[in-house]
C-alpha cells in the first residue's frame, strides 16, 4: 500500500517542483544584456561623420616638399610625388630638391616595393602594419598613410569609445555624462576628443576635433603597450573639387622624429591605372 501511495504522489511532486522552478524563472528579475560594443549616441554620431569624410574620392595625386626630423633634431629636406588609390594603393616618389630621384615605394595592398635610385637595389615584400617604417621612419600602415593623404581619419577596429569635450564632459559607453578630464588634459583647441579603446580599455586612438565635431586638426595612434605610436596633425587644409583635403602635415612618434609635408599641388578623381602601385627591378 505504501508503495501504491508513493507511486501515485510521485507525479504530483514533480509537477509541483516544475511548477515552482518555472514561477521562479519567470517571476526572477533578469539582469539586462549589456552590449559588449555598445558606444554612446554622439561618440556614434562622430565616428559616422569621420568615416564618410571624403568618401567619394577614390583616386588622387600630388606633389610638395618634405622634410625629415630625426630624433637628434638633424633636418633632411626634398621634394615628394604620390599617386593613390582608395583603399590601399599608393605609390611615392621622394627626390632631391635639384628633383633627382631618390627613392620610389609603392604597395598595390599585397605587396611593398621599394627602389633605391642611387643604389639600384631593390626590394619586394608583403605589405604589413608597417610598411612605410623603411621610407618614412613612422610605423604608418599602408591603408593610413592613404586615409591621411586623402583628408580622411583612420580609424581603426575598436571595441569602445568617448567623446571628451571642453567642459570637461565625457559622453561615455554607458549613454550619460560624466565629469573626469584632468585640470589641463588637452581639450582638442576647445573643440572635442573622440577616443577610440580596445577591448579592455586600452587607449587605441584619440582623435582631436573642431567645436563642430567635424574637421579633424589632430590623430594620435597607440600601440598594444600603450605607447604612442605617431601622431598626425592636420596643420593646413584646402577644399578641391568639393574634397576637403590636406594643404599641410606634420607627422611624429613619440621622440618627435618624423616629418613635415607641405602639399603644392593636388588633383582629385585622378585616371590611375593598377600597374601604377607596382614596381619592377631596374634594368
Amino acid at each position: 500500500m505504501k508503495y501504491t501511495t508513493r507511486y501515485i504522489q510521485l507525479p504530483s511532486i514533480l509537477f509541483i517542483l516544475t511548477f515552482f522552478f518555472s514561477a521562479c524563472t519567470i517571476l526572477a528579475p533578469r539582469a539586462p544584456e549589456r552590449p559588449k560594443d555598445r558606444i554612446s549616441l554622439e561618440a556614434e554620431k562622430t565616428i559616422s561623420t569621420l568615416k564618410n569624410q571624403n568618401l567619394k574620392l577614390k583616386t588622387f595625386k600630388g606633389v610638395g616638399s618634405i622634410k625629415f626630423r630625426g630624433s637628434k633634431k638633424n633636418d633632411i629636406a626634398g621634394r615628394i610625388a604620390w599617386v593613390a588609390s582608395m583603399p590601399d594603393r599608393i605609390r611615392i616618389v621622394l627626390s632631391s630638391i635639384s628633383g633627382q630621384p631618390m627613392v620610389s615605394v609603392a604597395s598595390d595592398g599585397q605587396w611593398l616595393y621599394l627602389i633605391s635610385h642611387s643604389s639600384g637595389d631593390y626590394y619586394k615584400k608583403p605589405a604589413t602594419a608597417s610598411s612605410m617604417r623603411r621610407l618614412l621612419g613612422i610605423p604608418l600602415k599602408t591603408e593610413d598613410m592613404v586615409n591621411i593623404l586623402a583628408g580622411r581619419v583612420p580609424i581603426h577596429s575598436y571595441n569602445s569609445a568617448v567623446l571628451t569635450d571642453n567642459r570637461s564632459q565625457v559622453y561615455s559607453t554607458e549613454g550619460h555624462t560624466v565629469s573626469t578630464r584632468n585640470e589641463g588634459e588637452d581639450s582638442g583647441q576647445n573643440g572635442y576628443v573622440l577616443v577610440l579603446k580596445k577591448k579592455w580599455g586600452d587607449i587605441l586612438e584619440k582623435i582631436y576635433l573642431d567645436e563642430k565635431k567635424k574637421n579633424v586638426h589632430k590623430v594620435e595612434m597607440f600601440d598594444a603597450t600603450g605607447t604612442l605610436a605617431y601622431r598626425v596633425e592636420f596643420n593646413g587644409m584646402r577644399t578641391i573639387s568639393g574634397y576637403r583635403v590636406p594643404s599641410r602635415l606634420l607627422v611624429s612618434n613619440n621622440d618627435g622624429s618624423g616629418f613635415h609635408l607641405d602639399v603644392d599641388r593636388y588633383w582629385t578623381d585622378a585616371s590611375v591605372s593598377p600597374s601604377v602601385f607596382v614596381l619592377t627591378p631596374p634594368e
